[in-house]
């Protein structure tokens, strides 16, 4: 009952209250600028004065329809003008056209997947901060190419947007689901000497978020520093709303991203969908799994949950120190004290390879699908084989035919999806991208045991990802986003092993797969707009 009435005030019910409102005012505006509108509420009587009432009834209508067009007019130039594929830009152009006043209040509602200029200031001012920790010597740099080969150019290009940089001797355990995630977690907390960083997209109460809550209360007494970041939309209805109140009086900072208001705003759609744990200077987690007795399959809601996370020790905490407190500062308007956190002489460990974690953002963070183009980089490297798992199916076009191309190239391109999709209506739409994919030679595999969450990337065994963002373009566009790109890393053979395992658990898609021709109407729709979304 608590939870329902948790689900009642949420973003979402609130959201969905707003735009059933907006469609109202909309249908009786129309209603009231005739002219039976005006007399029926008595604003004017047509029968008594009927030229009068004339008169009024025109410039009521000429007003708003002027009020209308010039607000739709604004708007459809701000599309136009924008610099942004146009994948993007179409459809709310199309939806502009046709339903002119309706689609200017969804663009102010969910238009906007970029940042403000507060926001977009303070990023800038945390990459300042945090730049001179990444920069190398020339050295270091003539190493840096030697070594990552022809990866360099993947590593580079985040590197020149993020100002992050990549990391050797660095020890990186791969978690193939949370039954093995959540102890390693949770003694690691334990450790916490200094402080604790932790960003999820959901914390959802129970037994996980209670063990975790308690470790999180005694280390506050114990004078560690404790900052805690949650979206506020990722967990309407999984925790309570006064969370961050709670935590505040025992001495712990927990703030919501971009908090739900019920305003026209585009942040809507700017969700923090990153994971990240960070314990001292002796480890960070991230990857796919949230703070939720599901991930840990200690629950059960479509069937078996897999996911995966890395354990980073060494340099590359910093990356997710940077990252972390990027969010934070969004949350605070204040610019964290870099220094403090960073200038850290790890200890360095006799592992090969590279490790670079990074954060993304919606596409006015940079002015780049950071998520997007790593993704295609690491096809365009591929050589001999792709292992991709991701939960949903509804890229860009750039990234689904970057996966063709690379089946087209003789690459042995391996996607798996979920057997259980959490979102029937969303799974529909990532079938019908199958026909496109199967006719260049992809192979697709369903994940049999249940709901396969995970958002990881191999190729030619030596280049892979691990994090959070899924194959859409929710995660691709809207969302804030991270995780860890690798190189040569002895992890390797335990992220294959995974694959080879999942596959096992699978049945792979027949060549002649079709979909229903319903479904495919229902698809075709519903694919004209999703860039909206």
């Amino acid at each position: 009952m608590k939870k329902f009435f948790r689900m009642l005030g949420s973003g979402y019910i609130l959201i969905l209250f707003i735009l059933l409102l907006e469609i109202g005012a909309v249908l009786f505006l129309e209603w009231l600028i005739r002219g039976d509108g005006l007399q029926t509420l008595h604003i004017i009587n047509l029968d008594d004065n009927q030229p009068l009432a004339t008169l009024i009834t025109v410039l009521v209508y000429t007003g708003v329809r002027l009020i209308e067009f010039i607000v739709a007019l604004i708007i459809f130039f701000k599309i136009v003008n924008k610099d942004e594929d146009p994948e993007f830009k179409i459809p709310w152009i199309v939806g502009m056209l046709l339903l002119p006043l309706f689609f200017s209040v969804l663009f102010l509602i969910f238009g906007n997947h970029g940042l403000n200029k507060r926001d977009r200031l303070i990023v800038d001012a945390t990459r300042n901060a945090y730049n001179a920790h990444f920069k190398l010597n020339k050295r270091e740099e003539k190493e840096y190419k030697e070594e990552l080969g022809r990866a360099i150019g993947t590593f580079k290009y985040i590197k020149n947007i993020t100002q992050l940089g990549a990391h050797q001797n660095n020890r990186v355990t791969y978690y193939k689901n949370g039954e093995t995630f959540f102890p390693a977690l949770i003694e690691g907390l334990k450790e916490a000497k200094e402080f604790i960083f932790i960003e999820f997209f959901i914390i959802a109460d129970g037994k996980e978020w209670s063990a975790v809550t308690e470790i999180l209360k005694q280390k506050a007494e114990e004078g560690v520093e404790v900052k805690i970041i949650y979206d506020d939309m990722g967990c309407s209805g999984t925790i309570s709303g006064s969370t961050p109140r709670k935590f505040r009086k025992l001495g712990i900072d927990c703030r919501k991203f971009h908090p739900f208001r019920p305003i026209l705003s585009g942040v809507y759609n700017n969700r923090d969908h990153r994971k990240i744990v960070v314990i001292d200077h002796k480890m960070a987690f991230t990857g796919g799994i949230n703070l939720a007795d599901e991930y840990a399959n200690e629950i059960v809601r479509f069937g078996y949950w897999k996911d995966t996370m890395v354990k980073i020790e060494g340099s590359a905490i910093n990356n997710l120190i940077a990252t972390f407190l990027q969010n934070y500062n969004l949350c605070s308007g204040q610019i964290s004290d870099y220094n403090k956190y960073m200038m850290y002489n790890y200890p360095k460990f006799e592992e090969e390879g590279y490790v670079m974690p990074f954060g993304d953002g919606p596409g006015g963070i940079d002015d780049a699908l950071i998520g997007e183009q790593t993704y295609i980089n690491m096809l365009h490297y591929a050589t001999k084989s792709v292992y991709i798992s991701t939960p949903y199916l509804v890229p860009t076009y750039q990234l689904i035919d970057a996966m063709r191309n690379a089946a087209f190239r003789g690459i042995d391109v391996n996607l798996i999806l979920p057997g259980i999709p959490d979102k029937k209506a969303v799974y529909a739409v990532a079938k019908s991208n199958f026909r496109y994919l199967l006719d260049a030679g992809v192979k697709i595999f369903i994940y049999k045991p249940g709901f396969n969450h995970m958002k990881t990337m191999l190729v030619d065994d030596e280049l892979a990802f691990v994090g959070t963002i899924n194959f859409d373009f929710r995660s691709l566009v809207h969302h804030f986003e991270c995780g860890a790109l690798l190189y040569k890393n002895p992890c390797m053979k335990d992220i294959r092993k995974d694959f080879d395992e999942m596959i096992s658990q699978c049945e792979q898609v027949p060549n002649n797969y079709k979909l229903k021709r319903g479904t495919r109407w229902f698809c075709s729709i519903v694919k004209l707009i999703t860039p909206l979304l």
